[in-house]
């Protein structure tokens, strides 16, 4: 995709408001408006197919992804709660420690903990346990 405002070929954009105009612009151009969406969102890419007889341009939709099993790795009969980063960061809280002190804890990265916090990702099935464990916190229930 490119930048509405120079032309750019760009990876990701930031949707701003420039002279009351909706534009999706790069990175160095977002300075120049009011941006909308505070993070940048990734640019999807279709392909293109050229037709030689008429020198036009057909978008054609990617194929569907193949489903994959779901990358939380809890069994059928375990579900995480809902809210569960809440329920994480406010025992961490509780507990007296920061992400990165819990990360040590748990032998994982920070930001591992930072994204089940804010519920950007679902831990694995090992790595809820562990939280449980650890941190005397209920995150799993089983389902019928």
């Amino acid at each position: 995709m490119n930048c509405e405002l120079c032309g750019r070929v760009m990876d990701r954009y930031h949707e701003v408001i420039i002279d009351g105009v909706t534009m999706k612009v790069c990175h160095d151009c977002a300075k120049y408006g009011k941006e909308i969406n505070k993070r940048p969102a990734a640019v999807q890419r279709e392909p293109v197919q050229h037709t030689i007889q008429s020198n036009n341009f057909i978008r054609v939709p990617p194929p569907p992804l193949p489903r994959r099993k779901s990358s939380s790795n809890v069994e059928d009969s375990d579900e995480l709660i809902i809210d569960f980063g809440k329920a994480v960061k406010k025992r961490r809280e509780e507990m007296g420690l920061s992400q990165e002190e819990l990360a040590n804890k748990l032998q994982e990265k920070k930001n591992l903990i930072a994204k089940i916090e804010r519920e950007e990702i679902k831990p694995d099935r090992q790595t809820a346990r562990k939280i449980e464990k650890i941190m005397g916190v209920r995150i799993l229930e089983k389902v019928q």
